[in-house]
């Protein structure tokens, strides 16, 4: 759940469908610069079902018992997120093998304090008594990661897909897609950096020349990733240069709710209130930069 503080109220947000934006974003995806990921329909699949574990958890938000105000994505405490996060990446796995996989290192990354680079964003937040839990679980993530590529190995339609680097490329491309949603559900709307976007850009010539060139640091050039710049326009419109979107401006829409931001006298207390809560939407548009200019052709 993410919360942002709105005067007297909190507004409220599902993780779910901070999910959901995610996975609409992933479908659009796709035009000259930025072409669509290898196994589009599992990479699809993995955004928008990154986050569904929390399914449960939401129907019946939790408080803090010590600050009586609800637990966020950030500070709910460190059993419940593993267990959550297993239960969803199951899920996943079942109906994806890769998809899980995906979703599943997706998950370790969550707890890598070094790759927060967002404002308003970091790491699991971890108590030294947690620690223990914590290693434990990534040590069962990496030994799932391993089961799960030893049968993608097995069959030479997804062999390729588990090589390091086309792995590592779309990991990157669910991170970064990840960051772009809940840079809008956390609604800051500051100009913030979302590093390492791979670019998944069309091997050229030497003879040819592109058009468009974009700027990046020598270690991304050689990586084939690129740094996203998002510049707040006015209202609710965003600059996001380079862009890898099809489509250019972008609308596009998030599920909340409204409470009052007070002490809650128990868990109870917070879902009666939250389940009166009406549901409306927060409405943004995304824009590619100038330099950039309008979308191009999107890759079929």
């Amino acid at each position: 759940m993410i919360l942002q503080e709105r005067g007297e109220d909190l507004l409220v947000i599902r993780q779910t469908d901070h999910a959901v934006l995610a996975g609409f974003l992933a479908r659009q995806w796709g035009n000259d610069l930025f072409r669509r990921p290898e196994a589009f329909e599992s990479f699809c699949l993995a955004v928008r079902e990154h986050d569904n574990g929390w399914g449960e958890w939401e129907l019946a938000p939790q408080i803090d018992p010590k600050t009586r105000v609800p637990y966020t994505f950030m500070s709910i405490p460190t059993e419940e997120h593993v267990a959550l996060y297993q239960r969803g990446i199951e899920r996943v796995v079942q109906v994806d093998r890769y998809a899980g996989l995906l979703v599943s290192l997706h998950c370790a990354g969550l707890y890598d304090r070094s790759r927060a680079t967002i404002p308003g964003f970091s790491a699991k937040y971890v108590k030294s008594t947690e620690s223990r839990v914590v290693s434990e679980f990534l040590q069962s993530l990496k030994l799932q990661q391993l089961r799960l590529k030893v049968d993608l190995r097995g069959n030479p339609a997804t062999k390729r897909l588990t090589e390091e680097k086309p792995l590592e490329t779309n990991a990157a491309a669910l991170e970064a897609l990840d960051r772009l949603s809940l840079y809008f559900c956390m609604n800051s709307l500051e100009g913030a950096t979302i590093d390492n976007v791979p670019l998944y850009v069309h091997q050229e010539s030497p003879n040819q020349v592109n058009p468009n060139p974009v700027n990046t640091n020598p270690e991304s050039r050689e990586q084939g990733s690129v740094d996203w710049e998002l510049r707040p326009m006015g209202g609710n419109s965003v600059v996001l240069s380079p862009y890898p979107f099809r489509k250019n401006p972008l609308p596009i829409s998030i599920l909340a709710r409204r409470v009052p931001k007070r002490i809650y006298g128990d868990e109870l207390d917070f879902q009666r209130t939250l389940a009166l809560a009406p549901y409306f939407a927060v409405e943004f548009t995304l824009h590619a930069s100038d330099e950039i200019g309008r979308t191009r052709s999107a890759v079929a």
